[in-house]
């Protein structure tokens, strides 16, 4: 199964057979940091392009994590929680 160059969460989805656990633990591991992202933005009331600038992203990297179709790097996602000090626990 390859999924290298899929960019959007549905073509990924489409594209598993669910029996990589693995797989689908990543993509929902992501699903899960970007929205912590996004709440912990919110609730700092931190602009797109403050977060961008802090981070070293560009500003369609933050705004591609509110929409469902798009799955971030995990480089961008990294970025993003340390520009955010947030602590991440993985269990």
């Amino acid at each position: 199964m390859e999924v290298k160059n899929l960019k959007r969460w549905t073509e990924i989805k489409e594209s598993l057979d669910y029996a990589s656990d693995v797989r689908k633990k990543m993509i929902t591991l992501s699903a899960k940091l970007s929205a912590a992202i996004l709440r912990k933005q919110a609730d700092g009331g931190i602009s797109n392009t403050d977060l961008a600038l802090k981070a070293q992203v560009s500003e369609k990297s933050i705004v591609d994590l509110t929409e469902d179709d798009n799955v971030p790097s995990i480089e961008v996602l990294i970025k993003l929680v340390l520009a955010l000090d947030m602590d991440v626990e993985i269990i």
